[in-house]
């Protein structure tokens, strides 16, 4: 969430600055390769799916649109969302993000419970026969590929190598992220799809807790956001302040792809106390998610694949919510 909203909301800082160029290259190789994984995916079937599913909500323009403007404002308030917080923060053993996870955990199984076919909240649902118009049309393919062409066209001017006095000069840090970021991006598509997670109705059935009498429950989130927690406390232990290892050989101070004289892991503060902003930005973001069923990384998987609703409501109201959450920040001083 942090990286796309810094990227619109900042685009020329991101551009100017050499160390930030990496996001673009990031999102760049994460929208060409969710667009090309998505052409291999049958619709048709998925739709028969879903509406066999008794207790799926079939969200309307609005629900998209209100979700999106939630999981934006939240996730700049709080600082953070599943990967952020739930997969990052809780392996590095951060109280903050123990905090912010349970918050919106709770407040997500509680909205995804509550809005089912048989919300209160009339506005956020609709009928079965909107799903169709759920999926990648002609002209938001088209969009699609536009926004991912300029993003492509701008990673690659950014990674041409920067003519200095002194030939002999070593890489800057971004130009030696770049590389190590374009095949990231593409390892979290293929994640996010493989694992399942850019499909709502799972993430519908993880949090909806009723699924549990109906035997609905989906486990599959748990799973995901447990590998990957696995995997990001192992590669803790290889960074300084982090590590429990006793081989202070084995410590970084900085990435591989970085010089120990002017590199850095870029890590939130360790002192940093929970706060009414994480609090009230991870409740809200769970709210969000529970409503839509998407958070930042599946979202933008979708909105690269052209899916329109995702692409055309959630995320300008997502934008929306992130500029507003960063101006909410500074009334908390």
């Amino acid at each position: 969430s942090g990286i796309i909203s810094s990227v619109v909301l900042e685009p020329r800082e991101t551009i100017a600055n050499q160390r930030n160029k990496w996001k673009i290259a990031f999102l760049s190789s994460f929208m060409v390769t969710s667009f090309a994984y998505s052409t291999r995916r049958v619709d048709a079937e998925e739709i028969e799916f879903i509406k066999s599913l008794a207790n799926f909500p079939y969200v309307s323009n609005i629900g998209f649109a209100t979700a999106g403007f939630l999981v934006g404002f939240g996730t700049r308030l709080s600082n953070g969302c599943t990967s952020g917080h739930g997969i990052c923060g809780l392996a590095r053993l951060s109280k903050r993000s123990f905090a912010a996870v349970l918050t919106f955990m709770a407040t997500g199984i509680g909205s995804a419970s509550l809005c089912n076919p048989s919300c209160a909240i009339k506005f956020l649902s609709t009928t079965a026969e909107e799903l169709d118009n759920f999926y990648p049309t002609r002209s938001s393919k088209y969009v699609a590929i536009a926004l991912g062409s300029l993003l492509v066209g701008t990673a690659l001017a950014g990674m041409k190598k920067v003519k200095t006095r002194d030939d002999n000069a070593k890489p800057t840090i971004g130009n030696t992220k770049e590389p190590v970021a374009l095949l990231t991006g593409s390892l979290f598509s293929i994640g996010l799809a493989i694992s399942g997670m850019i499909k709502s109705y799972k993430i519908y059935n993880f949090l909806d807790v009723k699924g549990f009498s109906t035997e609905t429950w989906d486990s599959t989130l748990l799973y995901v956001m447990g590998g990957g927690l696995a995997i990001s406390a192992a590669s803790y232990q290889f960074v300084r302040g982090y590590s429990y290892l006793k081989n202070d050989a084995k410590v970084q101070s900085c990435p591989l792809t970085q010089s120990k004289t002017g590199g850095a892991f870029n890590l939130p503060n360790k002192a940093a106390e929970i706060d009414a902003p994480l609090i009230l930005g991870s409740a809200l973001f769970g709210i969000g998610w529970g409503i839509g069923g998407l958070c930042p990384g599946p979202a933008f998987f979708l909105a690269s694949a052209g899916y329109p609703k995702v692409l055309y409501l959630w995320w300008p109201a997502n934008i929306l919510g992130a500029f507003l959450g960063k101006q909410a920040k500074k009334l908390f001083g």
